[in-house]
């Protein structure tokens, strides 16, 4: 249904949990046909700086409509049947190159005891 990389379009809740807003989302679980929900991050066209962001020009491939902030550190956990479509899929090489930003979040960019 949705893979890893999709960007999606769906209600993301606010982090205090007063309400939600239709923004677009990118997929990062993986092996989501043997899943009931999908893991989200937030991807926003506000500008913001931060460690644990990345930005994303627009692209034919991804579908956004503006230069983007997939802020990783943002992320929720949705049953599949609450996305409301597909805009696009993530350019793999993308994918990659923010690979160590999103590790970093759940400090897995480093060397553990």
């Amino acid at each position: 249904m949705f893979e890893f990389g999709s960007v999606v379009f769906t209600h993301f809740p606010f982090t205090d949990l007063t309400g939600q807003k239709l923004r677009p989302a990118l997929v990062v679980s993986g092996n989501n046909d043997a899943r009931i929900d999908v893991v989200l991050a937030y991807i926003t066209s506000r500008p913001y700086t931060g460690p644990d962001s990345a930005a994303v020009l627009p692209t034919a491939m991804n579908g956004l409509k503006a230069p983007s902030i997939v802020r990783f550190d943002k992320l929720v956990t949705l049953k599949k049947q609450l996305v409301v479509g597909q805009l696009g899929q993530m350019e793999p090489e993308w994918l990659a190159l923010v690979s160590p930003v999103f590790f970093g979040v759940f400090g897995f960019d480093r060397p553990h005891p």
